[in-house]
């Protein structure tokens, strides 16, 4: 059996990194949920402060996260941020910046819904418990 359809992360991208060991695959998701908060909360004081060298820290540092989970929005929208904020330009990237909050809210959403899914054998294709 195979993950359902996802809209805001990809499995499977992780599962490869845990080396298809689902004990890993859900530590490794359970230690997302554990620090992105703080690192989204960081992000966002230094989006409210318009402190661009904070901005893009935080930005690089979150992404490095999302991009794990296979989050390709939330990574291309973080990227999007931190080249504005390099850019020196701090209030950058609107579009992406007004969506961040939600987009992050769905990945959380998502990461909570693949451990579960993980624990009751629904299985990316290849995969075994």
């Amino acid at each position: 059996m195979s993950f359902p359809q996802y809209q805001y992360i990809a499995p499977q991208v992780l599962l490869n990194a845990a080396g298809d060991d689902l004990d890993t695959f859900r530590m490794l998701s359970q230690t997302f949920l554990k620090i992105t908060p703080p690192m989204f909360e960081r992000l966002q004081h230094a989006m409210v402060a318009g402190d661009d060298k904070e901005i893009a820290q935080a930005c690089h540092a979150l992404r490095g996260s999302t991009s794990l989970i296979g989050a390709t929005r939330l990574t291309a929208a973080l990227q999007a941020i931190e080249s504005a904020a390099l850019a020196g330009t701090a209030n950058g990237a609107p579009a992406e910046r007004a969506g961040l909050p939600q987009l992050m809210e769905s990945v959380m959403q998502e990461v909570l819904q693949s451990i579960f899914e993980s624990q009751n054998n629904f299985l990316p294709a290849g995969t075994t418990a």
